[in-house]
């Protein structure tokens, strides 16, 4: 096995590691987890078809389209939680269903669209997902001693700002440089997986089932 095919499959270990992780240890108390737990299952439902339909050599770029719009709402979803935002939060509410809605649509009556890779796409649901992980960041400024999420946000902002720039910018250059481009892309995404998997361990590992189990069988 080479490296780079090493790196991607244990980005994507740790992606499912990481998705029945946060399940098992969800509190309804925090009511944002839910989002993000949607996120991690949608990540892990594409990445595995998108496997699937790779080894078989079938087209998968119309799955790019359910993971842009599935992490768009689900994550605006989640900042919009964890930020917090009294006076936007109506609007970020307002637009994210808006878009999200408006590209479903679009898809729907344009097959050619949804068989294919779409850059606007990319930026209008990354863009403002970058934007709301940069304010969670001057949040946390004022409230250092609290540290849930922010080992997520901190994986989640390094890698989103980099894979979308990767991807609006995929056909400038030669295949070499792409594809060593497309390997940093990687890199990054194992390291975001890790920054979810150290999230968990540091904030949310005492909610795991198997302290409940352990409780419940002690004499």
């Amino acid at each position: 096995m080479q490296m780079d095919e090493f790196i991607i499959k244990l980005g994507y270990s740790f992606l499912t590691l990481n998705t029945l992780l946060f399940i098992i240890s969800y509190k309804s108390k925090y009511k944002e987890l839910k989002y993000f737990i949607m996120y991690l299952v949608i990540c892990t439902i594409v990445q595995k078809l998108s496997s699937d339909l790779s080894a078989n050599g079938d087209n998968n770029l119309y799955l790019t389209h359910f993971f842009f719009i599935g992490q768009f709402l689900f994550l605006s979803l989640f900042f919009s939680k964890i930020l917090e935002l009294k006076k936007w939060k109506k609007f970020v509410l307002f637009s994210t269903f808006v878009f999200s809605i408006s590209f479903i649509i679009y898809f729907y009556f344009n097959q050619k669209a949804y068989n294919e890779w779409n850059e606007l796409e990319i930026a209008l649901t990354s863009i403002p997902l970058i934007i709301y992980s940069f304010l969670f960041f001057l949040k946390k400024i004022d409230t250092i001693d609290n540290k849930k999420y922010i080992y997520f946000n901190s994986g989640f902002f390094v890698y989103t700002l980099c894979s979308t720039l990767i991807f609006l910018l995929g056909n400038i250059g030669t295949r070499s440089l792409k594809l060593y481009v497309w390997d940093i892309n990687q890199v990054l995404y194992l390291l975001f997986q890790i920054a979810i998997f150290i999230e968990w361990y540091k904030n949310f590992r005492k909610l795991n089932i198997f302290c409940y189990i352990k409780n419940k069988i002690k004499p």
